[in-house]
């Protein structure tokens, strides 16, 4: 029997990608209210809670947000035919749709009770799941198309900085408005204004380019034996072990943590609430850092920073002071890191996917099996952790600082998982990539701080003195944060630049790219350069330029 299989075709130009990002952006800004308003976020466990369901029953509704991502397995054929960009806007569209079905709850629990209120929300969220899913079964290889991939950590941090300020003011105004209302009357109103603008970034969405339908061919290559190769692939594996394991504590924390604010910390409904404005604020002032640093170094050191900032994250909740006037001022400190250390994870992790991990030319089943195995590890995660604090319920002392609630164990594995995932993802192979301790010398060696304010100056200067001007002090710096802007100067047409940038280099530190870069110009027929960099080489004192220094 042959099987058929997708065909990669109608893959946009790189102009034509460039010019649809804003539009995913402005998309992404507007989805971000959409979840923060309905299914995703704390305003929606709270109203959980405020329909008096369990923690059982709400790890139980939460699960079916990832587990449906199952789904992806079995549709990604069709979603590829069907075209990705089509796929996406005709689920979410109506997904929107069905996520209106949640303003009817008040009326279904007052004609027919908690029990039926419940049933029509658990119905509500698992069509919108299965929705979702298939939306987002799309929009994976979608993204990975229309995104190039020399900006795609500039990109998501861009993005993140759009969404993240969009988060803020409507985390801002979900509380305010909790606090000015009873019952679920601010609620209703939430998830009215989240259901809009859901619609509002479906229609965004449209004007970004790509995504269209897949040829169908046949084969020996069907999606099955990519499935297969996608199961035997190592770093893939390895990648996805990494991910689960963080997905089985990160997710029933994000889930449950509106709660230990409010139940064991002592905080009410809008403050825990404007929380999440402390990780909104985290995540804006380090998205575009942690996007440049991926982009100019490699996923994989940002990763695992951001993976071990994570881990530290359990212990400070633990030690935090409750039922305190210090409680909500220490608890937005947490929520800054916490936004900082989420922002390196997801960043670092996306793009070692998008670009190191997944083959291009088999993304529509590598895809499919990234979301099936994510949504099944995330559902694990919200049963299993509804599960656990339901059976923890009764837990309470004291051990030195550490104060025992049923959050306990939970915060427990927050820790441990997060160094087995460190241990897995290190070993995931990059093309690019610095060691975390290079990573780290390369922020801590010379002046980063001239460094960084250097090179902003240089992309921003307009005209030749300005430009000379910021080269020179790129090698003041003496860092190793400015080589590529060093780099690029050498190239630039302009001889004033290009010798002040000979001048700068010679100021560094050794660094191998530099040096083979001067010996370019060495070797090269532009005489007045040439002398000046035979004067750099031998200034820096390398080793390596010995020989090319010789007659």
């Amino acid at each position: 029997m042959t099987l058929a299989k997708p065909v990669y075709t109608g893959e946009p130009t790189t102009v034509e990608k460039l010019r649809g990002l804003p539009w995913s952006i402005a998309s992404n800004a507007a989805n971000t209210v959409f979840v923060q308003y309905t299914f995703f976020g704390s305003i929606f466990v709270l109203f959980l809670s405020a329909l008096g369901l369990s923690k059982s029953q709400m790890g139980f509704l939460l699960s079916l947000l990832p587990f449906f991502g199952l789904i992806a397995l079995f549709v990604a054929p069709a979603v590829a035919r069907f075209g990705y960009k089509r796929t996406y806007l005709l689920f979410f569209g109506v997904r929107a749709l069905i996520a209106a079905g949640l303003l009817i709850t008040p009326t279904v629990m007052h004609r027919f009770g908690p029990e039926a209120a419940l049933t029509f929300v658990a119905v509500v969220t698992a069509v919108f799941s299965m929705l979702r899913a298939i939306g987002v079964t799309a929009s994976f290889p979608w993204a990975q198309e229309y995104v190039p991939n020399s900006v795609r950590g500039k990109y998501t941090a861009t993005s993140n900085m759009f969404t993240t300020i969009t988060g803020f003011i409507a985390v801002s105004v979900g509380g305010l408005v909790l606090a000015r209302t009873q019952e679920l009357t601010g609620f209703m109103l939430l998830i009215a204004v989240g259901v809009v603008f859901g619609w509002i970034s479906v229609g965004l969405a449209s004007l970004i380019p790509g995504g269209a339908p897949q040829r169908v061919g046949s084969g020996r290559d069907a999606p099955g034996r990519d499935l297969r190769t996608a199961a035997r692939d190592g770093d893939f594996v390895r990648y996805l072990v990494g991910v689960g394991l963080i997905t089985l504590v990160t997710v029933p924390l994000g889930s449950f943590l509106p709660l230990f604010m409010r139940d064991e910390v002592g905080l009410n409904d809008s403050a825990v609430v404007w929380l999440q404005t402390g990780s909104l604020v985290g995540s804006l002032v380090s998205s575009y850092a942690w996007g440049w640093a991926a982009d100019r170094y490699g996923s994989i050191p940002v990763t695992l920073y951001g993976l071990s900032l994570r881990a530290l994250l359990p212990v400070c909740w633990m030690l935090m002071p409750r039922q305190s006037a210090l409680s909500l001022g220490v608890a937005l400190g947490i929520a800054l890191l916490q936004g900082v250390a989420d922002m390196g994870w997801g960043i670092g992790s996306g793009r070692l996917l998008y670009v190191s991990v997944v083959p291009p030319q088999k993304r529509t089943d590598y895809m499919a099996v990234y979301y099936a195995w994510t949504g099944i590890v995330g559902g694990i995660s919200q049963l299993s952790g509804g599960t656990l604090l339901e059976m923890t319920q009764g837990l309470s002392g004291q051990i030195g600082f550490f104060r025992i609630d049923p959050f306990l164990p939970l915060f427990l594995a927050s820790i441990v998982l997060p160094f087995v995932s460190f241990y897995l993802l290190r070993q995931v192979r990059e093309d690019k990539a610095v060691g975390m301790g290079e990573f780290a010398g390369i922020f801590l060696r010379g002046n980063p701080f001239l460094a960084m304010s250097s090179m902003i100056r240089y992309h921003l200067a307009r005209d030749e003195h300005s430009a000379v001007l910021m080269t020179e002090r790129l090698g003041q710096a003496k860092s190793p944060l400015t080589v590529d802007e060093l780099l690029e100067a050498l190239e630039d047409p302009r001889f004033n630049v290009r010798f002040e940038a000979i001048i700068a280099i010679s100021r560094m530190p050794p660094d191998p790219r530099l040096i083979e870069a001067l010996v370019t110009i060495l070797e090269g027929s532009e005489l007045a350069l040439t002398v000046v960099a035979a004067w750099a080489l031998g200034r820096m004192g390398d080793e390596r330029a010995l020989d090319p220094l010789r007659p």
